[in-house]
Order: C-alpha cells, then sequence, then structure tokens
C-alpha cells in the first residue's frame, strides 16, 4: 500500500518563523537541537573547549528557557532564540 499522499497531509510541509539573534529565520523542523540553534546564529562555529555558545529561548505560546549541548527544544511560530559566544580564555 502506498502513502502518496502523506507529503500532502496537514502539516507535513510547514515551516516555522522564528527569530535568531534579531534575525528572522525560517525552519521547517518542528523541534531544534542546540547545535541547530548555534548555527543559525553563528554558521560554521561550533562550541569547543575554549569557546562557549549560551543559548537562551522565549516562546510566545509557551515556556520560557535556555538550552545546553544535547538539549532539543521543541518551536512555534514567534519563538525567538538569543545566541551568546562566550571565549573562555
Amino acid at each position: 500500500m502506498s502513502n502518496a499522499n502523506a507529503d500532502n497531509a496537514p502539516g507535513q510541509n510547514k515551516t516555522y518563523d522564528i527569530i535568531v539573534n534579531g534575525r528572522p529565520r525560517q525552519v521547517s523542523d518542528h523541534k531544534l537541537t542546540y547545535l541547530q540553534v548555534v548555527q543559525l546564529a553563528y554558521p560554521g562555529e561550533t562550541p569547543t573547549d575554549l569557546i562557549v555558545f549560551t543559548v537562551t529561548f522565549s516562546n510566545p505560546h509557551g515556556k520560557d528557557g535556555s538550552m545546553v549541548e544535547g538539549d532539543t527544544q521543541v518551536i512555534k511560530d514567534g519563538t525567538i532564540f538569543n545566541v551568546r559566544k562566550t571565549d573562555k580564555s
């Protein structure tokens, strides 16, 4: 049995409008990892022993909080992420 209509099901191709460091972004994942958020804020950079990224979020339809490496956050339209880069040296 084929599931050819699965791509046309409601919500299957949804995109989410979010804000990362004051810049509008559009993503297709319903959940974002800590590293995905860091990449949206600082493309091509990743945490190291000397560089740490602090990620906080504000969700207009739910809770506010912070993320650490390994975390995943469910997003909704309007979720705001703030990412700060800190050098430990």
